[in-house]
C-alpha cells in the first residue's frame, strides 16, 4: 500500500513538473515570436508630442535634415542601421513695378542640395519578456551642395530694355557626425514596438570655401560689361555633447 502511495506522489510530481515546464517553454516561445529574427528588416518613424498633439515623422540626423530609417538583423542580436535621405531647397521670386512710363522688373531664385547618408551598428542585450534593449553606434554623412543665388532687374521704357543680372555661387561642404549610445524596444505585438534611444553624439562641420561673383550689365545701347570678383569664407564648427532629448520611435518589422 506504503509502495502504491508513494509512486502515486512520484507520478503526481513528474506530471506537475512537466506541465509547468512546457507552460513556461510555450510563454518564452510566444515572446520568442514577437522580436525580429535573423534576415528581417524594419522601418522606424520619429513620435513627437503629447497627447493631443502627438505627430508621426521621419528621423533626423545629427546636421537636422530628414531621413528615412530602417534596420536590417544579420543575426538575432547583431541589427545594421540604415538611413538616406534627400534636400533640395529652391525659391524664386517675382515683382513687377511701374514707374511713370517705366516698368522695372526684379527676379531672384536660391537653391541648394543636401544629401543624407547613414549607417551604424547595434548590438541587442538579453531581453526580458517584450523589452528588448541595446547598444548602438551610428555615423553621419551630410554633403552640403553649392548655394547658388541668381538676381536680375530689368528696366524696360520706350527707349529699350536695360538690365544688370548679379550671380552668386558658394562651394558646399561636409557635415559628419558620429552617435554612440544605447536605446529599447518593448513589443506590443508582433514585430511592432515603440522604444527610445538616447547618445552622445559629435558633429563636425566644414561648409563653404570660394564664393564668385558675377555682375552682368546691359544698357540699352552698347555692350554688355561683366565683373567677376571672388572671395574665400569658411566655416568650421565642432560640438560634442549628449543629444539634447531620447528620440521615441515606433517600428515595425518584416
Amino acid at each position: 500500500m506504503k509502495v502504491r502511495i508513494l509512486a502515486l506522489l512520484v507520478s503526481l510530481f513528474v506530471s506537475t513538473y512537466t506541465f509547468a515546464q512546457e507552460k513556461e517553454s510555450k510563454k518564452e516561445n510566444v515572446y520568442d515570436e514577437l522580436f525580429p529574427k535573423a534576415g528581417d528588416f524594419g522601418l522606424s518613424l520619429q513620435l513627437n508630442g503629447l497627447i493631443d498633439q502627438i505627430n508621426l515623422g521621419t528621423f533626423e540626423n545629427n546636421y537636422g535634415n530628414n531621413i528615412l530609417f530602417g534596420k536590417y538583423y544579420i543575426q538575432d542580436k547583431k541589427v545594421l542601421r540604415l538611413g538616406f535621405g534627400f534636400d533640395l531647397e529652391s525659391r524664386k521670386r517675382e515683382r513687377a513695378d511701374s514707374v511713370g512710363q517705366t516698368l522695372v522688373e526684379r527676379d531672384s531664385s536660391v537653391s541648394q542640395y543636401f544629401i543624407n547618408v547613414s549607417f551604424g551598428y547595434e548590438h541587442h542585450l538579453a531581453a526580458s519578456k517584450r523589452l528588448d534593449p541595446y547598444l548602438f553606434a551610428q555615423v553621419d554623412l551630410t554633403f552640403i551642395g553649392k548655394n547658388i543665388i541668381n538676381a536680375e532687374e530689368r528696366v524696360i521704357s520706350g527707349a529699350g530694355t536695360a538690365s544688370v543680372k548679379d550671380e552668386i555661387k558658394a562651394d558646399g561642404g561636409l557635415a559628419f557626425g558620429l552617435a554612440a549610445g544605447g536605446g529599447f524596444n518593448y513589443f506590443l505585438a508582433e514585430r511592432f514596438s515603440i522604444g527610445a534611444e538616447l547618445a552622445l553624439q559629435i558633429q563636425y562641420i566644414k561648409e563653404g570655401g570660394t564664393i564668385s561673383e558675377t555682375r552682368t550689365t546691359r544698357p540699352i545701347n552698347g555692350n554688355p560689361v561683366v565683373d567677376i570678383n571672388s572671395r574665400d569664407d569658411i566655416l568650421k564648427n565642432t560640438d560634442i555633447g549628449v543629444r539634447p532629448q531620447a528620440i521615441i520611435q515606433l517600428s515595425y518589422f518584416f
